[in-house]
């Protein structure tokens, strides 16, 4: 059901834009009922959050992260960065209201480092510099890889606002701003 219902909104989405969209035509356009439709997506921000989701789980997933044992955070983290604004660059209209949803859903509790979470990510890169001496490790390493999600989450944000930026440019200076401020 929930396939169906996010591949007929992702369709609507892509063809009406999201704005023009409605749970209504979601509905209509499912073949399921509104109650149907409600009891999956409390909303057509949620309906976009499972699509993205879905989506960026499953490209995470074709995504090699070849550590080897001298690998560096900076060679790691900028390559996993670029391939993150090739993919933000080809949903620029969708992050905003995909932001807006996660944020109004957040719940501290629930999504304290999530197993499915890209924060996941930045913890094994983060832990791989430290241990290679790249980066401080008197800090913990789960501690710095929320201080980067923020850092990555600030630099999409820039860019969310400003697309005369290019997302990658603003990538490389989180990345160069975290590495002096964490650097061993």
């Amino acid at each position: 059901m929930l396939e169906q219902i996010s591949g007929v909104a992702a369709s609507l989405f892509e063809t009406k834009g999201f704005e023009s969209v409605t749970m209504e035509l979601i509905a209509a356009e499912a073949d399921v009922s509104k109650r149907t439709l409600y009891k999956h997506f409390q909303s057509k921000d949620a309906v976009l959050a499972y699509i993205l989701e879905t989506e960026l789980e499953r490209d995470m997933a074709t995504f090699e992260l070849k550590l080897k044992k001298e690998s560096t955070f900076r060679g790691s983290v900028s390559a996993l960065l670029e391939q993150s604004a090739a993919w933000c660059e080809t949903h620029p209209d969708y992050l905003l209201p995909f932001i807006r949803h996660k944020f109004a859903t957040f719940d501290p509790a629930a999504e304290r480092l999530n197993r499915g979470d890209i924060v996941q990510t930045w913890i094994m890169l983060i832990a791989q510099g430290q241990h290679i001496g790249e980066l401080n490790n008197r800090l913990p390493t789960e501690q710095l890889a929320i201080y980067f999600h923020y850092l990555y989450f600030g630099a999409l944000m820039r860019w969310i606002t400003n697309r005369d930026l290019k997302l990658k440019n603003e990538f490389d200076v989180i990345v160069a701003l975290f590495i002096e401020g964490a650097k061993a």
